[in-house]
């Protein structure tokens, strides 16, 4: 069963870095499974879920269900069809509810054709779903 969280405002009292893009919306975030493994004297949780952002928006440890966020992998699901390229930054990798910033880039490219040519396609000046772009992840934390 999905779990729907919706992001909390990035303002929330947290102390946020100078120059960080702050305040500029909420993700959307969809938790589709949870894997908590205990070895030893360490808890590791592995989170898979989509999520709905657009470009310099953050996400907190809180909102994928983690105390602390240490790796954070993501591809980008669209129907569109052009190149994008989805890049994060955690901010102090394994803090008690710390949080990654996201940029989304596009890219010019060129599309591969079985016919031995190939298509150019111009990039589009937004993202196709309100804004924003839904992309898979996988967050590894505590």
């Amino acid at each position: 069963m999905v779990q729907v969280i919706t992001g909390a405002d990035t303002r929330r009292g947290h102390t946020i870095p100078e120059g960080t893009p702050a305040g500029q919306g909420t993700p959307l975030i969809h938790v589709h499974y949870v894997r908590r493994d205990v070895h030893g004297n360490g808890i590791g949780i592995k989170v898979y879920g989509e999520l709905k952002i657009a470009a310099k928006e953050m996400v907190y440890a809180r909102e994928l269900k983690l105390n602390t966020l240490q790796v954070l992998l993501l591809t980008i699901e669209q129907g569109t069809h052009y190149n994008l390229n989805p890049t994060k930054w955690i901010y102090n990798k394994g803090e008690y509810d710390n949080y990654a910033s996201i940029d989304i880039f596009g890219v010019a490219g060129y599309e591969m054709l079985t016919t031995g040519q190939t298509a150019t396609d111009t990039l589009p000046t937004y993202l196709p779903y309100d804004g924003s772009i839904w992309v898979n992840f996988l967050a590894l934390g505590e």
